[in-house]
């Protein structure tokens, strides 16, 4: 018995180590979200919005993640079994907040038909192209997403008339031909990338919460055993 909690401790301990790196990564995939959402967020109104809830927690779980992981590693190198319990509370309520935030994410996601994407990119963002920053941000779009116009090219000698932009084509030039040009429209890629990122947010939290569950029931296990190891006078 003594021996397998000791390999519980070291299991604990490199769990821990890993939980690190997720933490690291759960806090640089909420900044990465932040920042591209924060550069887009006053031309997109509510649908911005629906981005900003889930990165700006994950920054905040991230953060709390990493401090965490510090103290299981002190409580299983230590076999402190006070610090191991805490961990595990305090790994739990993680555990739970980040399922909520998974779930959240997958509802939305699911729901991102609802926000009107073309009226929205259309009257807030493209009706305003060639009249100032609107400009830069239809062009960012289509050059990042690799679409053009609201629901095709079609739209700017239509709405703007006007040629298609180099944009539409990822090139410098200022004018792009419309055979040459991205057939996609941009409501729909940004609806298509807006779902994605928000699946992945959700996948990344459900697949550290599992986990996170296996550090948690590590780590009762690993309390149970040294405080019957203290009973007895003797350490794992």
């Amino acid at each position: 018995m003594g021996c397998g909690m000791g390999v519980i401790k070291y299991l604990l301990f490199i769990f821990n180590f890993i939980f690190v790196l997720c933490g690291l990564a759960i806090l640089v995939l909420g900044v990465l979200a932040q920042v591209g959402n924060s550069d887009y967020s006053d031309h997109l109104g509510d649908i911005s919005s629906n981005v900003t809830v889930p990165a700006v927690t994950f920054i905040v779980i991230g953060c709390i993640i990493f401090v965490i992981a510090f103290l299981g590693c002190c409580g299983a190198i230590r076999e402190s079994h006070c610090m191991i319990v805490t961990f595990a509370c305090l790994l739990l309520v993680i555990l739970i907040v980040q399922v909520a935030i998974a779930i959240f994410a997958f509802v939305v996601a699911k729901n991102s038909g609802d926000y009107s994407w073309k009226d929205r990119y259309a009257n807030d963002v493209f009706s305003k192209y060639g009249k100032g920053e609107e400009t830069e941000i239809v062009d960012t779009i289509q050059s990042w997403l690799q679409c053009c116009g609201v629901e095709g090219p079609q739209d700017f000698p239509k709405i703007h008339h006007s040629a298609i932009p180099g944009s539409c084509c990822g090139k410098k030039e200022s004018t792009c031909d419309p055979l040459s040009a991205y057939q996609k429209g941009c409501a729909g890629a940004l609806e298509d990338i807006f779902k994605y990122s928000l699946t992945i947010l959700g996948g990344v939290a459900l697949g550290i919460a599992a986990a996170e569950l296996i550090g948690i029931i590590f780590a009762l296990c690993l309390a149970n055993s040294i405080k019957n190891a203290q009973r007895r006078g003797y350490s794992v």
